[in-house]
């Protein structure tokens, strides 16, 4: 029998390795070009076949000695456009990106060795595998929306999917700790920029002008009455205003102001209903205000990551067995989101977190922060939960309850309104 444990503990050298050249080497969004060729010399040198889809990612394919089902493991492989700190909370990190735009503050370094590694041990293994195992390594999840180009091949192809798993790193969980759960774990969001143009002039006389700011002061204060009047008080909504942009001097009127923001939920209805109404009263104030509005971008509701229920208990009960129930903890419900809600919506999946935090050694700040940094030594604990989920949920034959998303990628994309991803791959 295969010894989980054992072998992905073995693998943590390797995983260093990855991690640490995937991290000093990081590139953004969508510009992955780098990463995959990286990607697809180690699937090479495992002997696992592999496909590149353009400006989606890397699909590998490990087959057992039988058909059976198919479960997808995945790991996002961009970073983040942003530079990154030298130190974490306590002092220097063991490597730094060389790229001053592009950094993996989110982690995906180390879910792409994760995988790797996890690759390597049920390749070696596959006469465990009562199935087929995906490995897909997706680019673009910081906001590229590279599972478009993923989802369509899958479809167009007619690749059969009957579960999902993915791992993300987690600096507030200890070493050792995972977090696997069902329901909802992460947020779905409605994206907006808007611009008001009124009319400039000079501070001494506003009867003469016509100030964006006075206008988007009341579309503010109508934002704020949005959640209370419109939407259930059980279900979990939060938004931001992130930035606004207007004037230039304290005399003078401006003409323009630009505002920004986000809107997180774990209800696509409860996101539809708060876009709809944001929108009315944009245009009402707006009017009211006489100032012409501009939507230069005004998205979704995208889904939130929804864990099934049955999966989940495949994957506690799997990774009981390996490191002890006092290693699975639940946690509070994320209002970030994730890319890997696409795949949750066509397939039973679970995301689930792996603690790489140390406070001894100042690994504590949380993703998408320049500190951001995770103690290597958690990787085995993710290799370990893609390992035992992809043997048990092959090996089991009961009924996943699910009911995947009423339509195709194309059909999901005009659901959440928003556009296609640009290419970039040439």
């Amino acid at each position: 029998m295969l010894d989980i444990l054992k072998e992905s503990k073995e693998m943590l050298d390797y995983a260093i390795k990855v991690r640490r050249h995937l991290h000093v080497n990081a590139e953004p969004t969508a510009h992955e070009f780098e990463t995959v060729k990286y990607i697809m010399s180690e699937l090479d040198a495992m002997g696992i076949p592999y496909e590149n889809v353009p400006d989606g990612g890397v699909l590998g394919y490990i087959q057992g000695p039988r058909e059976g089902k198919t479960v997808l493991l995945r790991a996002d492989c961009d970073a983040l456009g942003m530079k990154e700190s030298p130190n974490n909370a306590k002092g220097p990190k063991v490597c730094v990106s060389k790229n001053d735009n592009a950094a993996h503050m989110c982690g995906h370094d180390s879910h792409v060795a994760m995988l790797l590694s996890a690759a390597k041990i049920l390749s070696d293994n596959k006469k465990q595998l009562q199935g087929r195992v995906i490995l897909l390594f997706e680019r673009g999840e910081e906001g590229g929306n590279c599972i478009y180009y993923v989802m369509k091949h899958i479809q167009e192809k007619g690749i059969k999917i009957d579960s999902c798993w993915g791992n993300h790193i987690a600096a507030n969980l200890p070493v050792g700790i995972v977090c696997i759960q069902g329901g909802p774990v992460n947020a779905g969001n409605v994206n907006f920029e808007v611009v008001l143009t009124g009319k400039g002039g000079h501070g001494s006389h506003p009867d003469k002008s016509n100030n964006p700011v006075d206008c988007f002061v009341a579309i503010m204060n109508g934002i704020k009455d949005i959640r209370m009047k419109y939407i259930h008080p059980a279900s979990p909504l939060t938004y931001t205003i992130g930035m606004v942009q207007s004037g230039t001097k304290r005399n003078v009127i401006p003409e323009t102001l630009t505002f920004a923001g986000t809107c997180r939920f774990h209800s696509a209805e409860s996101g539809r209903l708060f876009k709809q109404k944001l929108k009315q009263v944009i245009e009402l104030n707006s009017e009211l205000y006489e100032c012409k509005v501009e939507f230069k971008n005004f998205t979704g509701p995208s889904i939130p990551t929804v864990n099934n229920d049955k999966c989940a208990q495949i994957g506690i009960e799997a990774v009981e067995k390996v490191l002890g129930s006092a290693s699975i903890v639940r946690q509070e419900t994320s209002m970030g989101s994730e890319s890997f809600s696409t795949l949750a919506a066509f397939y039973p999946s679970i995301m689930a977190n792996v603690g790489a935090g140390n406070e001894e050694k100042g690994m504590t700040i949380g993703a998408h922060n320049p500190g951001f940094d995770i103690d290597e030594s958690g990787m085995p604990y993710g290799i370990i939960l893609y390992v035992a989920y992809a043997i048990a949920f092959l090996k089991q034959d009961d009924k996943i309850p699910f009911t995947p998303f009423n339509g195709d990628e194309d059909d999901l994309l005009a659901f959440m309104d928003r556009p296609v991803p640009p290419r970039f791959d040439c």
